[in-house]
């Protein structure tokens, strides 16, 4: 669902189908507008969790003892297909998620190719024949622009890793609760959100202080605490969706 918000068109990344191809810097980030969710690699929630939401999610797999597995989002809506955090072409935080930073690009595969690669999305206005940065030189190598994309998608890639090792331990732990949250705007609309998971605070005060010492001393601690102390940019969220519905309101009720 987060994948299809953003790529429309990714194809394998092919010199002599895209060698002709320049690309500009991403800053038009309307292309987020319909993301209320963003994937976060661990190493990012010192970051993240300073203006989102931090939460979990399923990630459609499950491990070895058939538990479903879970990845961590960054909460950007209180509704699906809604960006509170980009307004127009801007994005309004500080802080952008390494999954949107480096599109174009994602590692997948397509339907006939067994090994996954660098995959682009073709249907990106910031790619174009004349306009940009060249993808690759006149031997098919690739340039210095896509040199450092293709740097952070290798760096986004590995980070995935600890990522899965954080949150297997949360799995294996039973440290997570479905989270409901419900909210009324001024206007008196009611919200809920659900579908998401976060730590039971009870459940970690519980754990076993060898279990404890161990989650501290790997980092996973100070990262299951970030997620906690990201709670409170909630209600922060929930303002940002009353301020868009009254300037909506506000729009729709002007001079016709």
């Amino acid at each position: 669902m987060i994948h299809s918000a953003l790529y429309r068109a990714p194809e394998l990344l092919d010199p002599q189908r895209h060698g002709a191809l320049r690309i500009s810097a991403l800053q038009d980030w309307s292309i987020t507008r319909h993301m209320h969710a963003v994937y976060l690699a661990a190493t990012e929630l010192p970051e993240a969790a300073l203006e989102f939401p931090v939460l979990f999610v399923h990630s459609g797999e499950r491990d070895a003892a058939g538990r479903a597995t879970v990845s961590p989002i960054a909460l950007l809506g209180l509704a699906q297909g809604e960006n509170l955090y980009v307004d127009g072409t801007r994005w309004l935080a500080r802080y952008v998620p390494a999954f949107i930073r480096r599109y174009p690009f994602l590692t997948g595969r397509s339907a006939d190719d067994a090994a996954p690669g660098v995959m682009i999305d073709t249907a990106w206005s910031g790619l174009s024949p004349t306009v940009g940065e060249a993808l690759f030189d006149a031997q098919g190598w690739p340039a210095p622009a896509l040199q450092q994309r293709l740097a952070l998608l290798e760096r986004f890639e590995a980070e995935a890793l600890r990522t899965r090792q954080f949150c297997a331990q949360l799995v294996a732990l039973d440290l997570l609760r479905p989270m409901q949250a419900d909210a009324t705007l001024p206007d008196g609309q009611k919200l809920t959100v659900e579908g998401f998971k976060l730590i039971d605070e009870e459940k970690l005060r519980a754990l076993p202080d060898p279990a404890v010492l161990e989650l501290h001393r790997n980092g996973m601690l100070m990262l299951m605490n970030l997620h906690i102390a990201s709670l409170a940019n909630m209600p922060a969220l929930i303002e940002r969706k009353a301020r868009r519905e009254l300037k909506r309101r506000g729009a729709s009720d002007g001079p016709q």
